[in-house]
């Protein structure tokens, strides 16, 4: 009989039934196992439903979702890709896509797949909320704070983009404002948990320099929540930012027997106890965390700094052959840089340089060189202040002040630990006192003495002291307003072979030295660095005394006996030996300085000619500088 179709069509019919109905089926099985937590399970569900050629937009989202939650960015981007072209008018792919791209620094790509979002739907609110976390990560806070207004004009009850403004605008420096959109949330009952909104309440507070409110905020949290483990990490960064580094442990060591699960918080302690000169402790943190997750790329970064892996080879394996391929430029950055150190520490140079190279090709295409503004800036403050004559101030009722200057890992966080032997000492370390002071350096010189409004922020720091070291480096450009203002100070230079101080630099993993990332932008600023500090090493002939690390490390004894005797202090043995001095350091030579005085790595420049041929060429043609090559 006709009238139901010939056997064939619903043979057809059923097959496509069964086929959907299975595959529902099996995205309902992955979904519970991600429920429970069994996330290999449902990964093995999504995998062998694509292998099977299995298409649909709910399987290739979800596991493009899983696989972005699993830092596996190079599959999901696959997925998602995939995806678009198969259901072009579908708009979370396109967002999620974006995400991706957006945490691997691809903001263009990123900026053009969100836009094309919006053109789909131009209702849909999610779209221009991640299009505004995309502006605010590329530093245009106006634009972000236009966009995420209109997020909100579109859902105005979604209290995760008002979250959002209160951020764009506490970035903006707008504390007033962030806050009285935190407290309006806060006093929302529609949102039951709140925990977030006083979390980044207390972050408000803590930037507005009110450490007291946001140590207050979070101490409520935790007793009101004492199983919320974001609130001791966050707690721990508040201290830890106060350099109260025995607190900030004791705080992340509260946070771990609570909620053991929080990587990042051991993460934090590893750094603590770095700090704090334990470096074995901060070995174990560091690794019980990579042992939770083997993708915390910045524990390899930091444990390669002291540390060969020589018993993990498990570890050392996977650092080594790890696939770049799918990763943000941070982590890539991080790995790079942690196996060079592994190289370096295994004596295979050139494979060492291959991979500082390639850390810092992928660092310059975040961060722009800033070499230019700052000669730009230190050229300004020698032709405002500058004057061949030297001041000598005296003003007794107040402390002695000693600035640190010169080019970064030039021996300075040696120099700064040899000097806080002494009791009378506070290191403030490397502390933007005296350039935020000279932000407006017209203004200052009108209208206030920046030596008076330097006093008076340091003394909150230490009102008892009676020297106080400032080691921020680049305060060198600043010598002149120091020799003009500056009462009862002095300045000490520090200097180290050229080429051993460009290399160090160039191996270590600054995020806020931009020009750290070309050896020949370094070599032009320490040369600008060198000229200028020649003229006023001239001038200060009193007040200005040039630390050579070189003839410390190799004769500390009678070096360190020189600095002491210029500073007028009565000498004690004990400067000769930094490694017992339990101060905290907050530097990238915050392991170096628990070993003895050494020499080891005088003339190191010599195993990395290759890479230092930039260099090499601008100091062979400098007068003072070119005899470092033969030596």
């Amino acid at each position: 009989m006709k009238g139901f179709g010939d056997n064939k069509s619903r043979n057809s019919n059923f097959a496509k039934w069964d086929k959907d109905s299975f595959l529902k089926n099996k995205l309902d099985l992955a979904k519970n196992f991600l429920l429970s937590g069994d996330v290999l399970q449902a990964k093995k569900i999504y995998s062998r439903l694509v292998n099977e050629g299995f298409i649909s937009y709910d399987l290739f989202f979800s596991y493009s979702l899983l696989s972005r939650n699993s830092s596996n960015f190079k599959l999901a981007k696959e997925l998602l890709i995939r995806s678009i072209s198969i259901y072009p008018t579908k708009v979370d792919h396109y967002i999620l896509l974006a995400e991706i791209l957006r945490l691997e620094k691809d903001f263009s790509r990123a900026q053009e797949l969100l836009l094309t979002a919006c053109k789909i739907n131009p209702r849909n609110s999610n779209s221009v909320y991640n299009l505004s976390l995309l502006y605010r990560d590329l530093n245009n806070i106006e634009e972000a704070l236009s966009t995420i207004n209109k997020a909100i004009k579109l859902m105005p009850s979604n209290y995760v983009y008002k979250l959002l403004k209160a951020d764009l605008l506490k970035d903006k420096n707008n504390f007033k404002e962030s806050e009285l959109i935190l407290l309006e949330l806060y006093s929302n009952e529609k949102i039951e948990d709140k925990k977030d909104i006083l979390l980044m309440l207390s972050t408000v507070k803590r930037l507005d320099s009110n450490f007291k409110e946001s140590e207050k905020i979070l101490l409520d949290i935790i007793k009101f929540s004492p199983k919320f483990g974001q609130a001791y990490l966050n707690l721990s960064d508040l201290y830890f930012d106060n350099k109260l580094l025995i607190k900030a442990k004791k705080i992340a060591l509260k946070g771990i027997s609570i909620d053991p699960n929080i990587p990042e918080m051991l993460v934090n302690l590893g750094v603590i106890c770095r700090n704090l000169g334990e470096i074995n402790e901060s070995k174990k943190y560091l690794l019980t965390a990579l042992s939770m997750n083997e993708r915390l790329f910045k524990c390899y970064n930091d444990l390669s700094t002291f540390y060969d892996f020589s018993d993990h080879p498990k570890e050392l394996k996977y650092l080594l052959n790890v696939p770049l391929d799918g990763l943000n430029r941070e982590d890539i950055i991080r790995i790079c840089f942690a196996r060079a150190n592994i190289y370096h520490s295994q004596k295979k140079f050139i494979n060492a340089s291959k991979n500082y190279k390639l850390a810092n090709d992928f660092k310059s295409k975040i961060y722009s060189s800033n070499k230019n503004l700052l000669i730009e800036k230190s050229i300004k403050i020698k032709k405002d202040f500058f004057c061949k004559k030297e001041f000598n101030l005296n003003n007794h009722k107040n402390p002695e002040l000693i600035f640190i200057v010169g080019m970064p890992r030039s021996g300075s966080t040696l120099l700064e630990t040899i000097l806080s032997i002494n009791k009378q000492v506070y290191d403030l370390g490397e502390i933007e006192v005296l350039p935020d002071i000279m932000k407006n350096v017209d203004s200052l010189v009108k209208d206030r003495d920046p030596y008076e409004d330097y006093i008076k922020l340091i003394k909150k720091l230490a009102p008892q002291a009676k020297i106080f070291t400032d080691k921020n480096l680049f305060n060198y450009m600043y010598c002149p307003v120091i020799n003009k203002y500056f009462s009862n100070s002095k300045i000490i230079l520090c200097l180290r072979n050229p080429l051993d101080n460009i290399l160090s630099i160039y191996r270590e993993n600054f995020t806020k030295i931009p020009f750290s990332t070309n050896i020949k932008e370094i070599t032009e600023m320490y040369l600008h660095h060198y000229d200028l500090m020649k003229i006023y090493s001239k001038t200060y002939t009193n007040n200005l005394f040039i630390y050579n690390y070189d003839n410390v490390v190799s004769n500390p004894s009678v070096e360190i006996k020189k600095i002491i005797d210029w500073l007028g202090w009565e000498w004690n043995e004990e400067y000769t030996a930094p490694q017992n001095n339990k101060r905290t350091v907050f530097t990238a030579s915050s392991e170096q300085v628990r070993n003895p005085i050494h020499s080891k790595s005088l003339r190191g420049w010599k195993k990395y000619t290759n890479l230092l041929e930039p260099a090499l060429e601008i100091i062979s043609k400098n007068r003072d500088l070119k005899k470092f090559i033969t030596q």
